[in-house]
Formats: structure tokens, C-alpha cells, sequence
């Protein structure tokens, strides 16, 4: 009886262990099955926030998307081609017949002239362009234009500043889109806002594209040179070339066309010449050295052309000197204060140093080749406005005199007129004023620099 109670008792003991192990592995599976609940619970959560936010990303890309599409139906609607002209320039003039008889029509037929070229040249090279809008801005100080009227023969003195106002107004009015701006007088104005349309423009979606006539001189390279590595702006610009290009502009790489049946297509030539005799109404004048000096007339029958004789020729002769010209100053040589003029009061320009042609080389392929570019103002009269993105960098005074002669050669836009003593642009030009890569207007070629006197710039004169 004592085993039989002893083995109950031990198999009584296996029964509970037994039964406390499957209890114990009851107890853990209830806390992998909590802990899985709850994970799942976590991971039903995180699919509907997702869910949630696909929707909300769904629906925002689709107002985004919407949102797109308005904004380039939008531009494509405000789209338009630009048109911006420097018509303070010879080479920019119109073609006489547009002031002639009705100075007022003659403006409107200039507008819808150009309006027409500029159509025929985006049909041609650019069709999905012709048929947007075309914006188009003319620049000019008001003395300058009415200037180039009288010496183009086309107004009378007294009429010209009348005239010029009614063919600027009849340009603006032809189109609600063309505008013909007359910036003032000084230098470089028409310049600075050509330039400053160009900017604000070019990169703008909606304009799709932009023309330029202003190729006559080389300061409009410096502001495209800024946009030669942006093949959409490359892509987006055209150059109007005229009778007179840059010689800058060559290497430039943008797209080009002409507009001859507008603009001028020769230089102006003086009241009641002929333009098939142009050249030999320069030969006839002084013949001027390089150096800026006279030399002998190449007609000695005909007096030597002056600023103003080109306008008048017969009353300029009286006051012109007959004996041997007196050579101008050397740069430097005077008061720096001071400039020379003419017995016409034309600016003249002294004669500028000779350059070293191995500091030239060497100066013009650091600005060319490796795309230096200083500042003119700073470097030559040591002063700078500020907000300059060119180089301040001192130059020795023998690239200084590089600088000179290069921008000698650019015309300055006051012309005669200029009183700046500190001026670097040239004032007249020696050359015969017959090639296109001369920057100089016919009127600029032949200025009487025999009857020099130097005169304080401070005093206004």
C-alpha cells in the first residue's frame, strides 16, 4: 500500500510539473500574441496614415498640376517678342522717306514697318513665333535724334526738334505695343536703358524672344557676353545688324538677320550730297593722322570740313583757318581739368601715347582669351559709382594706355558736344569713314582740328 501511495505521489508531482510548464508556455504565448495585437494594431494605423497622406499628396500634385497648366497658359497668353532698337544711332536711323512731307505718318509707317519685318523674320526662322504679339522700344536722347534729322537733310534746324517730337509720337501711337522713348541729353543714356529692358526681358518666360539693333557699337557686347553660355538665351536672342557692325560682335555666338528696307543702309552724308559721292566728300576734307594731328588737305580748293559745316557749308568756310595747323597737345601734356575744342566747338581728342604692341598682346588676351573684364571708369579716372560687377584690380600704367586706345575707338554718344574732361570715348574719328567696322559716323570723319584752344571743362563751356 506504501508503494502505491508513493508512486501516486511521483506521478502526481510529473503531473504538475507538467501542467505548470504548459502554463508557463500558455502565459508567454498570451504575451506574443498581446505584443503581436499591438504591432498589428501599430502597423493598421501606419497603413491608414499613409493611405491618408497618398490621398493628400495625390491631391495636391493634381492642384499643382492644375496650377501648372494655368500658369503656362497664362504666359503663353502674355507671351510676346521683343523688339528694342538704339536709334540714337546713325546706323539705326530710319530710312528718309519716313519724315519726309508728314513727320507724324511717317512715324506710324515706321512702326508698321518694322512690325512687318520683324513678322516676315519670325515666319521664316521662327514660325511658332509669328504669330504672338511684338513689343518694341526705340531709345534716343531728344538733341541727339533732332540732330541727326538736320544732318541727314531730312529737317530744317529750326524744325527739327518739331519734327522729331511728331515722328516719336506717330511710333508710339501706330501700336499699343511699340513705344519710342527719348531718355534725354547725356551720354550713354539710351545705352543704359536699352540695356536695362534687355535684362529685365531676356530670362522672362514670356518673352519668347528678343531682336537687338544695336550692333553698331562694341559696349553692347559686354552685355551680351554675360548670356553666351546660356543656350536657351543663345537660342532666344537675334542681332539686327545694320551698315555698321562691331567688330566685337563676330565672335558673339547669336543668331543675325537685317532689316536694310528699314533703317539706313549707308552713313549719313551732309545736306544736298549725294550718297553715291560720299567717299570723295570725305577725301576732300583735312587729312587726319592717327595721332589726331592734321596734315595737308587733299583738295586744297575745298576748305576743310568742320562739326558743323556738314549742316551749312558755306557759312562754316568763313570762320576755318587758312595757314598751317599748330599740332594738338599730347595726352597728359595739359591740365587735366581741361579739354580742346574747335572754332565750331567741337570736342577734339589729344593725341594718345604710343602703345607697346607686346603689352597689348599680352593685355588683350587676358580680357579676350581669359575673359577678364575691368573697369573702364576705375581704372582710367580711379572712380567707380559702385554696385560694379568688373574688375578693380590696378593696371600699370603701359596697360592703362591699352585701355586707352581701345576705347578711344568707340564713339562717344555726346559726340562734339562732350565737356567731360574725364571722357575715354573718342570724340572724331581720322579714318575715311567708308568701311562698316569703323564705330564712327560719317559726321564724326573730317572735324577741323587746326583751329584747337583749350578751354576749362569746369566753367561750362
Amino acid at each position: 500500500m506504501l508503494d502505491i501511495s508513493k508512486d501516486f505521489n511521483v506521478f502526481l508531482g510529473q503531473v504538475q510539473a507538467q501542467t505548470a510548464g504548459n502554463l508557463n508556455q500558455l502565459t508567454e504565448l498570451g504575451t506574443r500574441l498581446d505584443e503581436l495585437a499591438k504591432q498589428y494594431v501599430d502597423v493598421c494605423r501606419d497603413l491608414e496614415r499613409e493611405r491618408v497622406a497618398g490621398r493628400v499628396t495625390q491631391q495636391q500634385a493634381e492642384a499643382l498640376e492644375g496650377k501648372l497648366r494655368d500658369l503656362e497658359s497664362s504666359t503663353m497668353r502674355a507671351a510676346f517678342v521683343l523688339v528694342l532698337v538704339d536709334a540714337d544711332a546713325d546706323a539705326y536711323l530710319f530710312g528718309d522717306r519716313y519724315y519726309t512731307d508728314d513727320p507724324a505718318g511717317g512715324g506710324e509707317r515706321a512702326a508698321v514697318d518694322l512690325k512687318t519685318a520683324v513678322q516676315q523674320y519670325l515666319k521664316s526662322v521662327h514660325p511658332r513665333l509669328a504669330g504672338l504679339p511684338i513689343m518694341a522700344r526705340a531709345f534716343a536722347s531728344g538733341d541727339g535724334l533732332a540732330t541727326l534729322m538736320v544732318k541727314a537733310g531730312i529737317a530744317k534746324t529750326g524744325d527739327s526738334q518739331q519734327a522729331m517730337s511728331r515722328f516719336t509720337c506717330g511710333f508710339s501711337q501706330a501700336d499699343e505695343m511699340f513705344d519710342f522713348v527719348l531718355v534725354g541729353k547725356g551720354k550713354d543714356r539710351a545705352d543704359v536703358k536699352l540695356t536695362g529692358a534687355f535684362r529685365q526681358f531676356v530670362e522672362s518666360p514670356s518673352c519668347q524672344h528678343v531682336l537687338l539693333a544695336c550692333c553698331h557699337e562694341n559696349g553692347y557686347v559686354r552685355m551680351l557676353e554675360k548670356f553666351v553660355h546660356s543656350p536657351e538665351v543663345v537660342e532666344k536672342v537675334t542681332l539686327v545688324k545694320s551698315f555698321q557692325v562691331g567688330t566685337e560682335f563676330s565672335r558673339l555666338p547669336f543668331q543675325s538677320t537685317s532689316m536694310e528696307a528699314l533703317f539706313r543702309d549707308r552713313p549719313l552724308t551732309p545736306r544736298g550730297a549725294s550718297t553715291s559721292n560720299a567717299k570723295d566728300f570725305l577725301s576732300a576734307q583735312v587729312a587726319v593722322t592717327p595721332n589726331g594731328t592734321s596734315g595737308s588737305p587733299t583738295n586744297k580748293s575745298s576748305p576743310p570740313a568742320t562739326y558743323a559745316s556738314r549742316a551749312a557749308a558755306p557759312q562754316a568756310v568763313a570762320i576755318l583757318p587758312t595757314s598751317t595747323p599748330r599740332p594738338l597737345p599730347v595726352f597728359g601734356t595739359i591740365d587735366k581739368d581741361t579739354i580742346l575744342v574747335n572754332a565750331d566747338g567741337h570736342r577734339l581728342d589729344m593725341p594718345l601715347p604710343s602703345k607697346s604692341g607686346s603689352v597689348a598682346e599680352r593685355f588683350n588676351r587676358r580680357t579676350y582669351a581669359g575673359g577678364l573684364r575691368y573697369c573702364n571708369k576705375y581704372q582710367l579716372s580711379g572712380t567707380c559709382p559702385g554696385n560694379c560687377a568688373f574688375l578693380h584690380v590696378p593696371l600699370k600704367e603701359e596697360e592703362k594706355l591699352v585701355m586707352r586706345h581701345k576705347l578711344r575707338a568707340e564713339k562717344c554718344h555726346d559726340r562734339g558736344k562732350c565737356r567731360d574732361p574725364l571722357c575715354y570715348y573718342g570724340h572724331h574719328c581720322a579714318c575715311s569713314g567708308v568701311g562698316k567696322k569703323c564705330n564712327f559716323p560719317v559726321v564724326m570723319h573730317g572735324v577741323d582740328v587746326a583751329s584747337w584752344k583749350e578751354v576749362n571743362a569746369g566753367l561750362g563751356v
